[in-house]
């Protein structure tokens, strides 16, 4: 709703505009932000890095579950009373495994909300500074619009840009 609202406003925008613009020659560019953000460089570094880190901290969540499973199958074995004694170690076992998933999927999330926003404040940071160094009065995002012609894509320029 309200991404079609801002559509909305940027299509009227455009049409009041519209004779305004041409004749006083106003200079227009678009970016598609999600081709930038995936094809910056740091996007990928970031990704890597993201990617490592969670594969050590899936090998530590295995590793954990395979010592409540032991544990879990030794009770199997015990009398009655062997797994009364037992049980609370394996409920604390248990307790503390999904308190480590929770705060490692927590922290992953929170790195992964980081990182987006110090790229998205890089890109529109580097979009603002081409603009303005290349007199652009007004740049989109190219998600806004139906169609556009493609002489006012500046995405492969802000990619070369931020990719320096």
């Amino acid at each position: 709703m309200n991404k079609k609202f801002i559509g909305l406003l940027v299509i009227i925008f455009c049409f009041v505009l519209s004779g305004y613009a041409f004749s006083a020659g106003l200079k227009i560019g678009y970016v598609n932000m999600r081709k930038v953000f995936y094809e910056y460089k740091k996007t990928k570094e970031f990704n890597d890095k993201l990617e490592k880190e969670e594969k050590q901290i899936k090998k530590e969540i295995e590793k954990r579950t395979d010592e409540v499973r032991k544990l879990r199958d030794e009770m199997d074995l015990l009398s009655e009373k062997a797994k009364e004694r037992k049980e609370p170690a394996l409920r604390k076992e248990m307790a503390e495994l999904d308190e480590f998933r929770r705060s490692k999927v927590d922290g992953i999330l929170r790195k992964k909300d980081e990182m987006f926003k110090e790229i998205r404040e890089n890109i529109l940071k580097v979009t603002e500074q081409y603009a303005k160094k290349n007199s652009y009065d007004v740049v989109f995002d190219e998600a806004l619009f139906v169609y556009s012609l493609g002489k006012y894509d500046i995405t492969n320029e802000i990619i070369k840009k931020l990719n320096k």
